[in-house]
């Protein structure tokens, strides 16, 4: 697991399962008010992650892929707060976006997001958000790039590196 720069690690997925563990993995240690932008191609792993992310987040209903709905909503038991899944790939134009009502999903505190396709509208995605690329490497395998860009979602991504890969 190669270190690339002061808030950047990267690391291999072996499947769909494994992929939707390191979600999992995620999704436990995520605090309120914090946005996860996954990017990558089309199939490349971004709604396996999220659907994990879902199941350590401890959402009531599994995720899906939002592609049709745009935004999905998931409640958490324990204390009522938010998930929202959010699936950019339909979106052609900030005037699509505007029609989502995105600003007041990522303002929400007691909120966490996922935003699938991010870099459709890069002018969205916070400087405090957790950003993970995927890249296919053959058939199931997935390299998985993670960063941040503050303090505070860095520690958030040690955490889940240290409770990932004991390091």
């Amino acid at each position: 697991m190669p270190v690339l720069d002061q808030f950047t690690f990267e690391c291999l997925s072996h499947g769909e399962e494994q992929t939707q563990r390191l979600g999992a993995r995620l999704g436990i240690l995520l605090p309120a008010h914090v946005v996860i932008a996954l990017t990558g191609t089309l199939g490349s792993g971004k709604t396996q992650f999220a659907r994990g992310i879902g199941m350590g987040w401890g959402a009531l209903q599994p995720l899906r892929s939002p592609t049709f709905t745009l935004v999905q909503e998931h409640r958490r038991a324990k204390d009522g707060d938010v998930l929202y899944h959010i699936d950019l790939y339909r979106i052609e134009n900030g005037a699509g976006l505007q029609s989502l009502g995105l600003d007041e999903i990522l303002e929400d505190d007691h909120s966490a997001c996922i935003i699938e396709w991010a870099d459709r509208a890069p002018e969205l995605i916070p400087p405090d958000a957790i950003i993970v690329r995927f890249e296919m490497t053959n058939e199931s395998k997935r390299h998985l790039t993670f960063s941040a860009k503050t303090a505070e979602t860095w520690r958030v991504l040690l955490a889940f590196r240290k409770s990932a890969f004991g390091v």
